[in-house]
């Protein structure tokens, strides 16, 4: 009798381990805080671990991706690089001060492509980039014209302190109001749906203080994007100084800030210039 009420009671248990269904983790369950962030799971920061709200507002940049100008283009500048000496090949003009504007580019030449930055305005001046800076500074025009770059091994280029671009995290600040390096939580931003590499994910709110740029003064942080498109943040990122929103540095210590950090901690490094032709 107690081997039958044995095999009884393990045919019930196996049934009823048979028919529960099969629980699918959710979201990023098997990734590390590194994961996480790369793939914006990160949770909200402890309300403790947040700063003063700085109230910012915000444009977007991104890297253009470009191809040489044309060989009979008569209009063609190359970039420059800290010696003086070509880096790249002829650029059509817009694409030149597009490069300039942005701060970083990318050259394509067949199945190759090389990514330059902008390192400094101390060359001479190449060409006039006014008609497509609007209206921006007189001080931000005249250095746009005398840009020069420096090729880089990261793809999408590089902000400051040699740290890679990363779309839809980095963002350049004023240090004097947002520390070079520091982490920021975006209320409003966290749950965003937003295409990226193919896939739709869900933006968690945190935002890198990783470059920073001629125009951005006092509250105006700039968001690095794919392209000239803010798509899903448009209304957020809306680049006027009357669209504000909460924003808040958080502790060091958080784990998700140490996370965010980490994915930044990659080194940008020189590279070769491209094919001068």
């Amino acid at each position: 009798m107690r081997r039958q009420a044995f095999a009884i009671a393990f045919l019930l248990t196996a049934c009823a381990t048979a028919s529960a269904p099969t629980v699918a983790p959710p979201p990023g369950a098997m990734l590390d805080m590194s994961g996480k962030g790369m793939n914006f799971l990160l949770a909200a920061p402890a309300p403790q671990k947040l700063g003063p709200d700085l109230k910012l507002w915000a444009t977007h940049y991104h890297t253009p991706i470009v191809t040489p100008a044309p060989k009979n283009m008569s209009a063609a500048f190359p970039l420059m690089g800290r010696n003086g000496k070509w880096l790249s090949p002829p650029l059509r003009q817009r694409d030149w001060c597009e490069a300039a504007l942005q701060g970083s580019v990318s050259v394509r030449q067949g199945k190759k492509s090389t990514a330059y930055v902008y390192i400094d305005d101390k060359g001479p001046e190449q060409t006039n980039c006014d008609e497509w800076l609007g209206n921006l500074s007189d001080g931000v025009k005249n250095a746009t014209r005398r840009a020069r770059f420096m090729a880089v091994n990261h793809p999408l280029g590089c902000g400051v302190r040699s740290i890679p671009l990363m779309p839809f995290r980095t963002v350049a600040v004023d240090p004097n109001i947002v520390p070079l390096e520091s982490v920021i939580f975006v209320p409003e931003l966290r749950g965003i749906a937003f295409e990226y590499d193919g896939r739709t994910l869900r933006h968690d709110g945190y935002l890198f203080a990783g470059d920073r740029g001629g125009a951005i003064r006092g509250k105006h942080i700039d968001v690095f994007m794919v392209d000239d498109s803010a798509g899903p943040f448009e209304e957020l990122f809306a680049s006027t100084a009357s669209r504000t929103f909460a924003a808040h540095i958080v502790a060091a210590d958080d784990p998700a800030a140490i996370a965010v950090k980490l994915n930044h901690s990659g080194q940008c490094e020189e590279a070769p210039a491209g094919d001068l032709s």
